[in-house]
């Protein structure tokens, strides 16, 4: 009877009468639909740099502190990050700034829709309404794979994070760390020394070729028809140099732009020298043409053509500020009523400040000698 049942059961399992499909052959690879196919996930940054070493649990003194993270993805908004360090081990809560998400893995997404649901990292709400996170942090300074669970589109995406050392106290990590700046300098230098290398490569191949080529672009003030192949705006302006306000938007709102800034014409064409109140920007992109910095010491400074007056210009500028380089969508407005003098620039104004500075103190210095001569000869 016994051997009857375990053959009826077999043949039962084989026809698939139990879930009323085929069942899939022994060792066949599950199915994977809630995983986000490329196509359906965004470009990721890559996070961290080049020259960077882990830093581990025992390389830290045990507390807890806030600490600044990078993510791959636009789409995984950290607000805060807290790191706790006890007897070796981190663990750090994410503060998120949406609610997107219903769960985490620490993993890649294939790897969280075979795993078990145990292995998944459920949200918690704050005192704030917020969604945290609390995961295992196996270092600082290392990308660390993380799947997220979509909430709208149910499918598991990819993402990346880094804990940044140099972001927590001096005195609480034992070990040396790097020269992050150094570091950023450096990749940032051989992408740019990359990206002229593709440049000078396209630019043979379309002289070769018989056309004219476009891309990367550097200039100095004074010729910029020489370099830009933009088509600026016409301008009704013997050529010269002028200054012209520029608005900004767009970004974190902690970066500003010198206004006015120098507006150059040439041939009745205008051109606007752009200064950034930072020194990490390593190129902009206008019309789809990229452009490079025109100094390789202080703050970034493009040479870029107005394509309009008064309405909103749409760039890109690329920053180095973090670990790895983000390109931030930016929009400056070319004020035409605002176009003066050069000598209403901020820099001209500073350098009339300092002639006048010498200029007192010049006469200040004449007017104590006469005055000491006077009171000798009083004597």
């Amino acid at each position: 009877m016994k051997r009857i049942l375990t053959g009826f059961l077999t043949a039962a399992i084989g026809l698939g009468i139990f879930s009323g499909v085929a069942l899939p052959a022994l060792g066949a690879e599950p199915s994977y639909t809630e995983v986000a196919t490329d196509e359906e996930q965004m470009q990721a940054q890559e996070v961290g740099v080049e020259g960077m070493e882990p830093v581990y649990g025992s390389d830290i003194v045990d507390g807890v502190y806030e600490v600044e993270v990078e993510v791959s993805s636009s789409m995984f908004p950290v607000e805060k990050a807290e790191l706790t360090v006890k007897d070796g081990e981190m663990t750090a809560v994410l503060t998120m700034g949406g609610t997107g998400y219903l769960k985490l893995f620490m993993g890649t997404g294939r790897e969280a829709a075979g795993s078990d649901v145990s292995a998944y990292i459920d949200f918690e709400v704050d005192e704030n309404g917020k969604h945290t996170y609390t995961i295992p942090v196996e270092a600082l300074d290392m990308p660390i794979s993380c799947a997220a669970f979509s909430k709208n589109r149910e499918k598991w995406y990819d993402r990346s994070v880094l804990f940044l050392a140099g972001s927590l106290p001096k005195e609480a990590v034992l070990v040396e760390l790097p020269d992050y700046e150094a570091l950023k300098k450096a990749a940032r230098e051989k992408r740019i020394a990359a990206m002229r290398e593709e440049k000078e490569g396209a630019d043979g191949e379309a002289g070769e070729n018989g056309a004219g080529a476009s891309g990367e672009h550097s200039g100095a003030p004074g010729d910029p028809q020489d370099t830009a192949p933009l088509q600026p705006a016409f301008i009704e302006l013997e050529d010269g140099e002028y200054a012209i306000t520029v608005e900004l938007t767009g970004g974190t709102g902690r970066t500003a732009v010198t206004s006015p800034a120098p507006l150059f014409v040439t041939d009745g064409l205008a051109y606007a020298q752009i200064e950034w109140s930072s020194t990490s920007y390593d190129y902009m992109i206008v019309g789809g043409e990229k452009f490079f910095p025109i100094h390789e010491e202080g703050y970034s400074t493009f040479l870029i053509p107005i394509p309009v007056f008064d309405e909103p210009v749409p760039v890109v500028a690329d920053t180095t500020a973090m670990s790895v380089p983000h390109e931030i969508d930016y929009e400056l407005t070319f004020v035409m009523s605002g176009v003066v003098s050069k000598n209403a620039t901020p820099r001209a104004a500073a350098q009339r400040m300092v002639y006048m500075v010498f200029v007192i103190i010049a006469i200040c210095g004449v007017v104590s000698y006469i005055n000491k001569r006077r009171r000798n000869s009083v004597k």
